[in-house]
C-alpha cells in the first residue's frame, strides 16, 4: 500500500511517466500464485491499456485503464469454493469506477475513492480454474491499478432478494444491519422496477432503494436491479412457453434501469443490452447472479403472501437454489419472511410518543397459515436494538413515492412505518 507522501509524488510524476502499450494478444493471462499471495497489475493480461513507470507504485509500475476497451485479467486455480478478500492497490487519482467480472460473469462495479489507494472486496471463487477481470463499461471511469492480493475470508455473504423497491427494508433492515456489523458482506437484488403506476416511476424507486439501503450500511455497488416489470412474475413463472415475452402494465417488455443516474439493469451489465420479459431470461439472470455470488444466506419473501410478486419471488428463488444444489453442490439457507399477510390490517400501525419517537413493540403473528406450512412455533426471530429500529425508520423515510404516493396513486406510510418493530422474523429452509 502506498503512503500519502508517495501518492503526492505520483501525482507529480504521472505527467512524465513512460507509457508502454501492452499487446494483449502476445500474452497469456497469468495464474495467481496463492502462496505468494499477490500479483502486480503489469504482470496481468492487459488489453488496450498502458503501463506507467513511476516511483511509488509496487514494482514501480502500474496499469492505466482509461480507454473504453481497456481490460485487465488474471487466472486462479483453487481446490475448493470459498469467499476471498481481494485487496486492490490503485494509483492516486481523482477516483474512478471499473466493472469486475468473475469467470466472464459481471460481479460488481468497484469504486476507487480519490482520497485513497486501497480497496477490499469480498469475492466468491469456485473450485478449479477461473478468471478475474476488470473492464471499463458504460458509466465507468479511468483508474490506475497497481497490485492485487487474495486471501481467504472469514466472513459470510448474504443476499436479499426483494420483489420491489422497499421490500428489502421492510422485512430485512435489521438483519442487514446485524450482518454488516459482524463484518459480513450483504448484497441486495431487486427483481422488478416497481413501475406498475408508470414507467417513469421505476427509476425513482431505484434511487429511493439506493438511498434507503445506504441508511443501513449497504453501498450502491452492492445493489443489483434485474429490471423486470412490476406484477408480471406470476405470468412469467407459470408461462406454458418459457420464451414468451410479456408486457408489463407500464407498457415495457425489456429490462431497464436508470442510466442517467449510472444505474444499469443486471442483464445490460452482463451482455451490453437489456433482456425481454420471458421466463427464460428472468430465471437465467437470477440463476447466474446467485451462482456468481454464492451467498451463505438468502433472505426473501414468503410463498404464503397474497401479493403474487412476493409469492412467486420465493418460488423462483427456491427453484434456482434446488437446481444449483443438485447441479453444482451449492448449499445455502433461505430465510423467508412475510410482508403481505392474509390479515390486511396487519401489522397495524407505528405509534409514537409525545415527542414523535416511535414506541417500539414486537410483531404480532400476522395471519393463519392459509394452507402453507408456516408453523409459528418454528419461526426464527431476531431482536433489534433501538438504534437499529431507528435506522430502519430512516431507511423507510427514503421511500417518498411509497409513503406519500403521487397524483395517480396513493401512498401507504401507515403500513410501511408499521414495520419499525423490535423484531424481525423468518422461516428457515436449509439446502
Amino acid at each position: 500500500m502506498m503512503s500519502h507522501s508517495c501518492r503526492k509524488i505520483i501525482a507529480a510524476v504521472l505527467a512524465s511517466a513512460v507509457l508502454l502499450p501492452f499487446a494483449g494478444c502476445e500474452k497469456k493471462a497469468p495464474v495467481f500464485d496463492m502462496e505468494k499471495g499477490y500479483i502486480e497489475a503489469e504482470d496481468c493480461l492487459v488489453k488496450h491499456s498502458n503501463t506507467l513507470n513511476a516511483f511509488g507504485f509496487s514494482g514501480e509500475k502500474a496499469v492505466d485503464l482509461s480507454d473504453s476497451d481497456s481490460s485487465l485479467s488474471f487466472n486462479y486455480n483453487i481446490t475448493s469454493t470459498s469467499h476471498y478478500e481481494l485487496d486492490i492497490d490503485y494509483g492516486f487519482s481523482a477516483g474512478g469506477t471499473v466493472s469486475m467480472f468473475v469467470n466472464g460473469a459481471f460481479y460488481k462495479k468497484i469504486t476507487f475513492p480519490g482520497n485513497g489507494s486501497h480497496v477490499t472486496e469480498i469475492v466468491t471463487l469456485k473450485e478449479g480454474a477461473g478468471e478475474i477481470s476488470f473492464k471499463l463499461q458504460t458509466g465507468d471511469s479511468a483508474v490506475v491499478l497497481d497490485k492485487f492480493s487474495l486471501r481467504k475470508s472469514e466472513h459470510t455473504v448474504s443476499l436479499v432478494v426483494a420483489p420491489h423497491e422497499d421490500d428489502e427494508i421492510l422485512a430485512f433492515a435489521g438483519s442487514i444491519q446485524k450482518a454488516k456489523a459482524a463484518g459480513d458482506d450483504v448484497k441486495v437484488v431487486l427483481l422488478t422496477n416497481g413501475d406498475y403506476f408508470g414507467g417513469d416511476l421505476g427509476p425513482v424507486r431505484m434511487r429511493e432503494s439506493i438511498s434507503a439501503l445506504a441508511q443501513v450500511g449497504v453501498e450502491d455497488t452492492d445493489v443489483y436491479f434485474l429490471g423486470y416489470g412490476d406484477l408480471i412474475l406470476k405470468s412469467i413463472y407459470e408461462s406454458s412457453d418459457p420464451n414468451i415475452v410479456f408486457t408489463a402494465p407500464s407498457g415495457f417488455d425489456t429490462t431497464f434501469a436508470d442510466p442517467s443516474s449510472n444505474i444499469y439493469d443486471y442483464h445490460t451489465l452482463c451482455t451490453g443490452s437489456g433482456a425481454k420479459y420471458s421466463y427464460t431470461n428472468f430465471k437465467s439472470d437470477l440463476y447466474n447472479l446467485i451462482d456468481t455470488l454464492r451467498p451463505d444466506k438468502i433472505y426473501t419473501t414468503s410463498e404464503a403472501e397474497w401479493h403474487p410478486d412476493h409469492c412467486y419471488t420465493f418460488k423462483i428463488v427456491r427453484d434456482i437454489v434446488e437446481s444449483l444444489n443438485s447441479e453444482k453442490n451449492y448449499h445455502t439457507t433461505i430465510c423467508s419472511s412475510v410482508i403481505h399477510g392474509e390479515d390486511l390490517e396487519w401489522p397495524g400501525r407505528l405509534d409514537t410518543d409525545a415527542s414523535g419517537n416511535p414506541e417500539i413493540v414486537e410483531f404480532t403473528n400476522p395471519f393463519p397459515s392459509g394452507g402453507f406450512d408456516l408453523d409459528w412455533g418454528k419461526v426464527t426471530k431476531i431482536t433489534l436494538t433501538d438504534e437499529e429500529v431507528l435506522a430502519k425508520k430512516r431507511a423507510i423515510d427514503e421511500y417518498d413515492t411509497q409513503n406519500y404516493g403521487r397524483e395517480n396513486f396513493p401512498g401507504n406510510s401507515t403500513f410501511n412505518y408499521a414495520f419499525c418493530r423490535r423484531d424481525e422474523f423468518y422461516w428457515i429452509y436449509e439446502y
